[in-house]
């Protein structure tokens, strides 16, 4: 048996481990992204710039 955590403990795990919010960013986009093909059908990319602080979700 698999047992899955709720996604806002396995944030809060990640940022006591150092891993921080970058993490969550790019989980939360890909979450988007994962929404928006089941919506549209078509398979759709992720582009995280976390320096430009830039996210992107967009039709391939």
């Amino acid at each position: 048996m698999v047992v899955c955590r709720p996604m806002a403990t396995d944030f809060q795990e990640d940022r006591r481990r150092g891993k921080g919010q970058r993490r969550e960013i790019e989980v939360l986009a890909r979450i988007l992204a994962e929404k928006m093909e089941a919506i549209h059908g078509s398979e759709f990319l992720v582009l995280t710039d976390h320096q430009a602080r830039f996210v992107m979700v967009a039709v391939r």
